[in-house]
């Protein structure tokens, strides 16, 4: 086993460009993982093997709430961790919790949304041509269809939407203020108090009438629990897919021989679906959760990690690993024996909402090639312009032709 090294790199070692995953990851991923400082807190390790990075994710050998005494390694100012939601949680609290989120998305239920969302998707798509040539895919379907979808199973009213996306944009932006971010959780908060309430007083077919019937009938949580995991819903569920619908028909327009092979062969959707979510990366550099070994972890390359220590997992470098994943830097929707993608995280923090975001951007493709199969960029792809607030890769408008 390796000692400790006394080499700090900063980091993020390049700013990340669109979709692109620098060269010098290549590299990286053959060292194991290293040590680096982030522009703010404590320094830690970083992990960019894809075997690495399902370790940090899937073995409880690394946690979330060690690091509630330290000074998180971030990328920015303000402090993101809160013990109350369901991502910075540990077992047993976090096994508890999430066994009750996973029975309200379950596969079986999340099945029987089809025919709703496929309803939500053709009146955007509606909308999107009668606005006529070019369209925004983004202001249009991409940020709406996720926000109808979280606010519709947790039964909130159609009129609010726009308010909640108002709040997640606060409290989820890379260049919000403390205070405004405070704004925003306490808004939300109020609101989703509001609902349940409401859901107290007459209930409803929702996963919110679920969850309130296993608060108060099988006293299964606390009434503060319960809050925070809507908000947990709301903030997961949105933002997440929302940046995958965008990046999704930004790589289908800007290499569209693959929108191509899909009008061709509408059999190999399942498949593009899987290497989509594997070869984009979802999230800025330094953005996923840092985790903290709560004892000695040793890693690839016989590197230690020391009990106590953060460590990041890179999960977009992760997915194109090629000791995994042949030619991984490539976008290839015929792959043979596809090994399982880590963007939607791993093991006990695999998103609990993540066969209802392959529904939507499934049933959205689905529908956009049936509606628009000569569908194009109105503008050249180097030119579409990329969020600079958001700690995803989420693309800030996609004009659209056909």
């Amino acid at each position: 086993m390796s000692s400790v090294t006394d080499q700090i790199r900063d980091y993020p070692l390049v700013e990340d460009q669109a979709l692109d995953v620098d060269p010098i990851y290549r590299e990286l991923q053959q060292q194991g993982p290293i040590k680096v400082q982030l522009p703010f807190g404590e320094p830690c390790w970083l992990a960019t093997r894809y075997h690495d990075v399902r370790t940090v994710y899937g073995d409880q050998r690394f946690g979330k709430e060690l690091g509630l005494d330290h000074d998180i390694p971030r990328v920015r100012q303000i402090t993101a961790s809160d013990p109350s939601l369901l991502a910075n949680m540990d077992p047993p609290r976090h096994t508890r919790m999430r066994k009750l989120t996973s029975a309200a998305f379950a596969r079986p239920r999340i099945r029987a949304m089809s025919g709703w969302i496929e309803g939500l998707v053709d009146e955007l798509l509606d909308e999107m041509e009668a606005c006529g040539r070019p369209a925004d895919f983004c202001s249009l379907v991409a940020w709406r269809l996720p926000n109808l979808v979280v606010t519709g199973i947790l039964g909130a009213p159609r009129a609010d939407v726009p308010i909640f996306r108002g709040w997640i944009d606060r409290m989820l932006a890379t260049n919000s203020t403390i205070e405004e971010r405070i704004e925003a959780h306490g808004n939300m908060r109020g609101y989703i108090l509001e609902l349940v309430a409401a859901r107290r007083r007459r209930a409803t077919d929702s996963v919110l009438s679920d969850l309130v019937a296993a608060r108060d009938a099988e006293d299964r949580f606390t009434e503060d629990e319960l809050v925070m995991l809507c908000l947990s819903l709301f903030l997961g569920g949105f933002e997440t897919t929302v940046a995958q619908l965008g990046s999704s028909v930004y790589v289908l327009m800007a290499q569209r021989s693959l929108w191509q092979e899909l009008l061709d062969d509408p059999e190999l959707m399942a498949a593009a679906l899987e290497e989509l979510w594997r070869w984009i990366p979802s999230t800025r550099y330094g953005m996923p959760l840092v985790r903290w070994a709560t004892e000695d972890v040793e890693l690839s390359r016989g590197v230690v990690i020391p009990a106590g220590q953060p460590i990041l997992p890179e999960r977009a470098v992760a997915n194109r690993d090629e000791s995994v994943f042949a030619n991984g830097w490539e976008l290839d929707f015929h792959r043979r024996e596809p090994q399982p993608h880590l963007s939607l995280g791993f093991g006990a923090h695999h998103c609990v909402g993540a066969s209802l975001a392959h529904l939507e951007v499934k049933i959205t493709l689905e529908k956009m090639l049936a509606r628009f199969p000569r569908l194009e960029l109105a503008i050249p792809a180097n030119q579409v312009k990329w969020s600079k607030s958001s700690f995803m890769r989420s693309v800030d408008a996609l004009p659209l032709t056909w």
